[in-house]
């Protein structure tokens, strides 16, 4: 097990999950879209997406269940896959496919028929996963019955008595507990290392401290590499026993074997990917809610793409003038008084969401070569998206083009937006069956 890739892919895993779990809620077409501050969803025949503050889903779900919310709750039996981001996330039940969490405290109970990712600040994760198990958190408890291999990454890790790997472990952790069953071989890297389980196979350990508990069974070798001898209870058996004295220095517990190098600062080029990046994700949300809206915008563009970019800059550069006087007009009343703030620190997301409004109107000016016969689907448009945010962000790493391009995107989007406002879309037409919406 090589040291240095463990501990990058213990510290890169918690934000590739995260990321990927919110925009991957965005990759396909959803049949009941809900928005609301508290959702209570009894049973539905089609996938659910929702984006509220509190949400709760139970009953029988015939599809997907994919969302982000403050607190999300979901007791169900979920034909699909479950893919859900929050503050607090409980989720029990039947999950026929995948089940993919990232939240600050996440609570799985679930029988899943597919793989199980897990990202947070604290996971407790029970019931059975067919598939692959992966987690990485703050905190992480395992008393799941796992099918296949698992990945496990945290400060503290612990699995139960009752847990049981089919397949191989890899886990990286401050300080590990294992107990349970782990059926294949074992690659275990931290600070402290707690063995007090049954292992049918090889288990190598690289720790500062290694402690080998009774009734500890270890069916193959036990390979232990660290800087201090293992403590080895009565009673634990090996089919070989392989120690080695080996530096270790897990988390860098040992400052004065540290050589800090301070010359680093982050270059402009990787700061820039956040307004990109952001643009991308409220695009992205806007095409998930507003379908309908979004369709508008890129309407309007194609019709008068030279005034959406005028218009937009007319009303970029009067912006400030316009904040001010709505900020004098509502300081006159006591709830104006509170929606002050509101309202400046809602502006600068507003101009990031018009960055997507561009995007997505170019995107559909250049993807869609037959706007009067179909529309783009969400797949379709997301990948539209995507691909001029993509090129405008590679512009960015020279800086004057890069600054016009932005600001391109922000005026067209700006301005196709307030064209379009008002006008309303042809609520009678009827799509033709397949036809996307």
């Amino acid at each position: 097990m090589n040291t240095n890739t463990m501990k990058t892919w213990k510290m890169a895993k918690t934000w590739m999950m995260a990321g990927g779990l919110a925009i991957s809620l965005f990759a396909g077409n959803a049949s009941a879209q809900i928005i609301g501050g508290e959702v209570d969803v009894d049973g539905s025949r089609h996938d659910v997406v929702f984006l509220g503050g509190e949400m709760d889903v139970r009953g029988q779900v015939e599809g997907d269940i994919k969302g982000i919310a403050g607190s999300i709750r979901v007791d169900a039996d979920v034909t699909g896959s479950v893919q859900l981001v929050g503050g607090e996330v409980s989720v029990s039940g039947t999950i026929g496919n995948d089940l993919d969490l990232a939240g600050g405290e996440i609570d799985s109970d679930a029988n899943v028929g597919g793989d199980a990712n897990f990202a947070g600040g604290e996971s407790r994760i029970s019931g059975t996963i067919a598939g692959f198990l992966n987690a990485a958190s703050g905190h992480v408890e395992i008393g799941s019955q796992v099918g296949s291999d698992a990945k496990l990454a945290g400060g503290y890790i612990s699995t139960t008595s009752s847990s049981r790997i089919n397949g191989e472990a890899e886990i990286v952790g401050g300080e590990v507990h294992l107990r349970g069953q782990i059926d294949g071989r074992a690659d275990v890297e931290g600070g402290e290392i707690h063995l007090s389980g049954v292992f049918l196979d090889d288990v190598e350990i690289m720790a500062e401290e290694v402690y080998i508990l009774e009734g500890t069974r270890v069916t193959g070798t036990l390979t232990i590499r660290s800087p201090q001898a293992p403590v080895v209870a009565d009673g634990a058996t090996f089919g070989a026993y392989d120690y080695e004295y080996s530096e270790f220095n897990f988390g860098a517990e040992d400052w004065e074997d540290v050589d800090f190098d301070f010359d680093f600062f982050p270059s402009m080029a990787v700061f820039g990917l956040f307004i990109p990046g952001a643009a991308f994700l409220l695009a992205a949300l806007s095409l998930l809610i507003a379908p309908g809206g979004t369709r508008a915008i890129t309407r309007k563009f194609r019709e008068q793409p030279v005034v959406s970019g005028f218009l937009g800059f007319i009303g970029f550069a009067l912006s400030p003038v316009i904040l001010v006087i709505l900020t004098v007009l509502l300081a006159i009343t006591v709830i104006g008084v509170l929606l002050i703030p509101i309202m400046w620190v809602i502006f600068w997301p507003f101009m990031l969401l018009c960055m997507g409004f561009g995007a997505i109107a170019i995107g559909d000016m250049i993807f869609n070569r037959r706007p009067d016969e179909k529309s783009l689907g969400l797949g379709m448009r997301l990948v539209s998206s995507f691909v001029v945010i993509a090129v405008f962000a590679a512009l960015g790493s020279v800086t004057v083009l890069g600054f016009f391009a932005g600001f391109t995107l922000l005026f067209i989007g700006f301005g196709a937006w307030m064209l379009s406002l008002g006008k309303r879309r042809d609520r009678g037409a009827i799509p033709a069956p397949g036809q996307a919406v």
